[in-house]
């Protein structure tokens, strides 16, 4: 039988308790319109996207740390500069 977590869930399904795949966190950075996680909030692409769609007037959003589970369901890809060697499973 599979070993449940603490919210009584298998734990390689749970978003909390399932290990990191390797060479990641278990937490990424995004913001809500962006396209891509990062592994960290202060990532070159991330600020510089951040900045051409300020000069664009599009809104700024403030950047969330998310569990990388939920980056990826929600369709996100790796971020090309701060995770360039990353190749999801």
């Amino acid at each position: 039988m599979a070993e449940r977590c603490v919210h009584e869930l298998v734990v390689e399904q749970c978003v909390d308790c399932a290990p990191a795949p390797r060479g990641l966190t278990k937490f990424v950075y995004t913001t809500a319109q962006g396209q891509v996680y990062h592994r960290v909030p202060g990532c070159k692409a991330l600020l510089e996207g951040q900045r051409y769609a300020e000069r664009l007037g599009l809104e700024i959003h403030d950047v969330r740390r998310v569990a990388l589970a939920v980056a990826r369901a929600e369709g996100r890809g790796a971020c090309s500069y701060c995770l360039w060697g990353y190749r999801p499973g």
